[in-house]
């Protein structure tokens, strides 16, 4: 495990991040997924994500369905940059956070030509098990 920092483009909102690039990644083929080209490592401890600076320039995504999920998706409101998504879903173990990997500033080429990425299909609900078709994500 090391501690990652990462920001946006604009430098406004800093970040550090207690993860493990080698211990997976996952990108979804939901609809939000595909639009932002989402690629995300989750921390395996949602305390282990300290914001550092920026608080202000954050916004929110707005969740545009009625599923009960409590998910936030954080973005710098000055330059877009997606930063990461944080929540509390009981079939995820709870509280969780989840890093954008993009984000990432000190993040190795090598960590991440090397990091294991799990392909969730969340266009049919069905996170739990494998995408059924991966090359346009």
């Amino acid at each position: 495990m090391k501690t990652y920092h990462g920001s946006c483009f604009c430098g406004a909102v800093g970040f550090e991040a207690d993860g493990d690039l080698a211990e997976g990644t996952m990108r979804c083929n939901c609809r939000f997924c595909r639009k932002m080209r989402y690629w995300e490592m989750r921390l395996p401890d949602s305390d282990g994500f300290r914001l550092t600076r920026g608080r202000e320039f954050l916004a929110e995504t707005p969740r545009t369905q009625d599923d009960g999920l409590a998910m936030h998706h954080w973005f710098c409101a000055r330059c877009g940059t997606r930063l990461w998504t944080e929540g509390d879903i009981a079939e995820m173990g709870g509280r969780f956070v989840q890093v954008v990997v993009s984000a990432l500033d000190d993040a190795a080429e090598a960590e991440l030509i090397a990091a294991p990425v799990y392909w969730a299909d969340g266009a049919d609900d069905n996170w739990w098990n494998p995408a059924p078709e991966t090359r346009h994500l």
